[in-house]
């Protein structure tokens, strides 16, 4: 194949999530009412649980809305309300491709049709989507990142070399990249942007994060203004999100 053949097939399959098996459903969102949201890139499933300023949650790539089971459980018997979806291309949405700006803008349809939205919780590639989001006029009081990365992510490297593809097809497949979601969304850095965010914020990471180096919470907290950083160890990268502990604290910061 050419260059740019084996460019665009690499551009496929690191923004194609693989779907699960089962599509799932968080347990306490049994009881809540569900949506199915319009957007260019296909309908966003979507459920509110509870009434008044609610708390968002995010999931991360190849997850979807049962990640925050234990969360949700724990911020209803609080009488908070929650709002969670499931980004494009994951769970119960529609959509084939999942780039940040297409998330970014999922996360957005959301929030004006099921807010108001009190705060935001985020889980790994939830953390640069909402960023993204944030940074196209996203507001809300309160942010928790959990395992996010910068935006810089090396999955195009780790997927190029399994492939057995040089680095000419990766930069190729990033030019592509660019020029379909514009090149200011195609280097994106959290880090970068968050020097500008006005939300109160809570960055989360383990030490043994094996998808995410924890250096990515370090320098997303020094760059957001007044960001608070708890690093953890021993939790991984998906485990974090369902710690008793964590969610503790969590709830602690967003009510």
């Amino acid at each position: 194949m050419s260059l740019d053949d084996d460019a665009r097939a690499l551009l496929k399959d690191v923004m194609t999530p693989k779907r699960r098996a089962r599509v799932r459903l968080a347990e306490p969102l049994r009881e809540a009412q569900s949506f199915e949201i319009d957007t260019p890139y296909g309908k966003i499933a979507a459920w509110r649980l509870g009434v008044g300023p609610a708390v968002l949650c995010v999931h991360g790539w190849q997850d979807d809305n049962a990640l925050w089971s234990p969360l949700i459980q724990a911020l209803a018997e609080l009488g908070i309300a929650v709002v969670a979806l499931d980004l494009p291309g994951h769970g119960h949405s529609e959509g084939d491709r999942c780039t940040p700006p297409r998330a970014a803008a999922a996360i957005q349809a959301v929030v004006d049709q099921l807010g108001p939205i009190d705060s935001v919780v985020t889980h790994s590639f939830g953390g640069p989507a909402t960023s993204l989001a944030l940074s196209k006029g996203l507001n809300v009081r309160r942010a928790v990142l959990i395992a996010s990365p910068r935006g810089r992510n090396r999955r195009w490297f780790h997927v190029a070399e399994e492939r057995g593809l040089s680095e000419d097809v990766v930069s190729r497949a990033r030019e592509l990249y660019a020029e379909e979601v514009g090149p200011d969304h195609s280097v994106f850095d959290l880090a970068e942007v968050a020097k500008n965010f006005k939300a109160e914020a809570l960055i989360i990471h383990s030490l043994d994060d094996d998808a995410v180096e924890w250096d990515n919470a370090q320098a997303i907290a020094d760059a957001w203004p007044g960001a608070e950083l708890v690093l953890c160890d021993d939790l991984g990268h998906r485990m974090i999100a369902q710690d008793r502990g964590i969610i503790e604290r969590v709830v602690q910061f967003v009510a």
